[in-house]
Protein backbone atom coordinates (compact mmCIF):
# COMPACT_ATOMS: atom_id res chain seq x y z
CA UNK A 1 0.00 0.00 0.00
CA UNK A 2 1.24 3.59 -0.27
CA UNK A 3 2.18 5.70 1.99
CA UNK A 4 -0.14 8.34 0.23
CA UNK A 5 -3.18 5.82 1.44
CA UNK A 6 -1.97 5.20 5.09
CA UNK A 7 -1.54 8.79 5.51
CA UNK A 8 -4.96 9.67 4.17
CA UNK A 9 -6.60 6.91 5.88
CA UNK A 10 -4.85 8.21 9.37
CA UNK A 11 -5.91 11.92 8.81
CA UNK A 12 -9.64 10.35 8.08
CA UNK A 13 -9.56 8.48 10.97
CA UNK A 14 -8.70 11.48 13.17
CA UNK A 15 -11.02 13.62 11.73
CA UNK A 16 -14.03 11.10 12.64
CA UNK A 17 -12.96 10.60 15.90
CA UNK A 18 -12.80 14.73 16.02
CA UNK A 19 -15.86 14.91 14.85
CA UNK A 20 -16.10 18.69 14.48
CA UNK A 21 -19.43 19.16 13.36
CA UNK A 22 -21.41 18.12 16.45
CA UNK A 23 -21.43 20.43 18.67
CA UNK A 24 -22.15 20.30 22.60
CA UNK A 25 -25.73 22.47 22.20
CA UNK A 26 -26.57 20.02 19.11
CA UNK A 27 -25.35 16.94 21.38
CA UNK A 28 -27.69 18.07 24.30
CA UNK A 29 -30.50 18.85 22.59
CA UNK A 30 -30.68 15.85 20.30
CA UNK A 31 -30.67 13.38 23.63
CA UNK A 32 -33.73 15.36 25.08
CA UNK A 33 -35.17 15.07 22.14
CA UNK A 34 -35.07 11.53 21.62
CA UNK A 35 -35.87 10.21 25.13
CA UNK A 36 -39.34 12.57 24.79
CA UNK A 37 -39.47 10.70 21.16
CA UNK A 38 -39.34 7.65 22.08
CA UNK A 39 -41.62 7.83 25.60
CA UNK A 40 -44.46 10.41 24.14
CA UNK A 41 -47.43 8.01 23.99
CA UNK A 42 -46.64 5.55 26.73
CA UNK A 43 -49.08 6.71 29.97
CA UNK A 44 -47.14 6.99 32.90
CA UNK A 45 -44.16 7.03 31.22
CA UNK A 46 -40.82 9.56 31.52
CA UNK A 47 -39.98 12.63 30.68
CA UNK A 48 -37.90 15.45 30.80
CA UNK A 49 -40.76 18.06 31.60
CA UNK A 50 -39.62 18.45 35.34
CA UNK A 51 -37.63 21.56 37.10
CA UNK A 52 -33.81 20.64 36.49
CA UNK A 53 -34.09 18.48 34.09
CA UNK A 54 -33.02 17.65 30.41
CA UNK A 55 -29.59 17.19 29.54
CA UNK A 56 -27.24 18.19 32.76
CA UNK A 57 -24.22 17.59 30.88
CA UNK A 58 -22.10 16.45 28.27
CA UNK A 59 -18.38 16.42 27.28
CA UNK A 60 -16.97 15.15 23.70
CA UNK A 61 -15.67 11.35 23.65
CA UNK A 62 -13.80 10.04 20.53
CA UNK A 63 -16.26 9.87 17.87
CA UNK A 64 -19.10 11.49 19.52
CA UNK A 65 -20.39 13.03 22.57
CA UNK A 66 -21.25 11.38 26.29
CA UNK A 67 -24.55 13.68 27.85
CA UNK A 68 -26.05 13.10 30.98
CA UNK A 69 -29.86 13.57 31.07
CA UNK A 70 -32.01 14.16 34.44
CA UNK A 71 -35.13 13.09 33.90
CA UNK A 72 -38.63 12.35 36.03
CA UNK A 73 -40.49 8.85 35.54
CA UNK A 74 -44.43 8.07 36.46
CA UNK A 75 -46.36 9.66 39.10
CA UNK A 76 -43.41 11.54 41.58
CA UNK A 77 -44.70 12.85 44.90
CA UNK A 78 -43.25 15.75 44.19
CA UNK A 79 -40.96 17.46 41.95
CA UNK A 80 -37.70 17.32 43.67
CA UNK A 81 -34.04 15.95 42.51
CA UNK A 82 -34.55 12.88 44.65
CA UNK A 83 -37.20 11.42 42.64
CA UNK A 84 -35.46 12.17 39.15
CA UNK A 85 -33.44 9.53 37.13
CA UNK A 86 -30.20 9.70 35.36
CA UNK A 87 -28.95 7.89 32.18
CA UNK A 88 -26.10 8.49 30.05
CA UNK A 89 -26.36 8.54 26.35
CA UNK A 90 -23.51 8.41 23.53
CA UNK A 91 -24.21 10.86 20.62
CA UNK A 92 -22.06 9.08 17.82
CA UNK A 93 -21.06 11.17 14.77
CA UNK A 94 -23.43 10.27 12.64
CA UNK A 95 -26.00 12.00 15.36
CA UNK A 96 -27.89 8.88 16.40
CA UNK A 97 -28.65 8.43 20.29
CA UNK A 98 -27.36 5.56 22.35
CA UNK A 99 -28.14 4.39 25.75
CA UNK A 100 -30.80 5.78 26.54
CA UNK A 101 -33.87 4.35 28.63
CA UNK A 102 -36.53 2.86 26.24
CA UNK A 103 -40.10 1.89 27.44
Amino acid sequence: MDKKWIYAIIIIIGLLAWSPWLTQTFAKNRTVAEFNKSWEYVADGCGTYCNGCGAISSRRVPFGFLVTLEYGCGMIPEDTPEYHERGIAFISIFGTVHGLPKP
